[in-house]
């Protein structure tokens, strides 16, 4: 199937079927996404929530296609763009036919992503080329027109402008400028308003949702961030030591989660409720060594609801409801407190 074809109704624009990507670090094999899977379709925005380390930037650049392969110990599964499998594409297609023109990236570090030696036009023209063929004149004229688009003062003027002449905000958005120059159907955002204040991140957020409702555009958004992924996304995936332990709409997760861990990270979420000089809830101990993974639940170690079954032997990720998954032994009932989310750890 051609990218270019129509979707039928409810078929997702990208599917990630048990997705597993494995790194040799020179100390042994780092099981960094191990069996994620995970749907998003055309217009609707996914959530990719957890801890540091937990494999949200990996699974999102798998994507892309844009990890070390030199690197990479394993790699296999399945990603359907479209109905197109685009797991097994050389670089040389990859380059040619998915990244900028059907799939675009924005990075979390604008500053470090954007070249530096290289006019804002410039860099926001040779997507436009390369996959248009247009010449450099409409190119640049496009590229005046992006940046309006995306809220940039001046735009005839900023398009000369480098890099380290503008702000951190100004440099986000250059960055979706350049995402959505070739109009694609599908846009991951990588942690992308960290280290922006908070009124400009409003800026960025609303700004997507202005694309998407204007383009259709699918927004896969990964963040450690669960208060912009329950306000934004239609749909979340909860990732914790490589895989996916709790999925479903993203209201309703948060709303009651059944995993203790997501009821944990909802827990240690700062609220505008919290008296002055509160200090932040946070989850006892650490995430498990991706080298060495223990034969159980990864989240064992840390959950107050752990039995001996949760040592042993791996939950898989089932279906508990409409459009909610879930990967544990002992599910949270709905509006757990947190007495009551260690009683079958403490009895047991």
């Amino acid at each position: 199937m051609s990218t270019t074809e129509t979707l039928a109704p409810n078929a997702p624009l990208l599917e990630i079927k048990d997705l597993h990507i494995h790194f040799d670090t020179g100390r042994g094999i780092a099981e960094v996404v191990n069996g994620v899977g995970l749907r998003l379709e055309a217009g609707k925005v996914h959530g990719l929530v957890g801890e540091s380390g937990s494999g949200k930037s990996v699974t999102s650049r798998a994507v892309m296609d844009l990890l070390p392969r030199r690197r990479m110990f394993r790699r296999d599964g399945s990603i359907k763009f479209n109905g197109r499998e685009i797991m097994g594409l050389t670089e040389d297609q990859m380059r040619a036919e998915i990244r900028g023109r059907h799939i675009s990236m924005v990075f979390q570090d604008p500053m470090t992503a954007l070249n530096p030696v290289m006019r804002i036009g410039q860099q926001i023209s040779l997507p436009l080329r390369r996959h248009f063929g247009i010449s450099k004149k409409e190119a640049w004229e496009r590229a005046v027109e992006l940046l309006h688009q995306v809220g940039i003062p001046n735009p005839a003027e900023k398009v000369r402008s480098y890099p380290h002449e503008m702000s951190g905000g100004q440099r986000q958005r250059v960055m979706i400028a350049i995402a959505l120059a070739c109009d694609p159907e599908l846009l991951i955002a990588d942690e992308p308003t960290t280290a922006l204040d908070v009124t400009v991140q409003a800026q960025i957020l609303d700004l997507f949702d202005k694309l998407r409702e204007e383009r259709n555009l699918a927004i896969l958004l990964v963040s450690h961030d669960l208060s912009l992924i329950a306000e934004r996304c239609d749909d979340v995936s909860v990732m914790y030591a490589g895989r996916i332990v709790e999925s479903g709409p993203a209201a309703e997760v948060f709303a009651a989660p059944s995993h203790p861990y997501t009821h944990l990270l909802e827990e240690a979420r700062p609220s505008m409720e919290n008296e002055p000089h509160t200090l932040l809830k946070t989850i006892p101990g650490r995430p498990p060594y991706l080298v060495d993974l223990p034969p159980g639940c990864s989240f064992a170690a840390r959950c107050p609801r752990a039995t001996a079954e949760c040592h042993e032997t791996r939950p898989t990720l089932e279906t508990t409801g409409e459009g909610r998954r879930l990967a544990c032994f002992h599910p949270l009932a709905a509006h757990t407190t947190d007495s009551e989310l260690s009683a079958t750890g403490a009895s047991s």
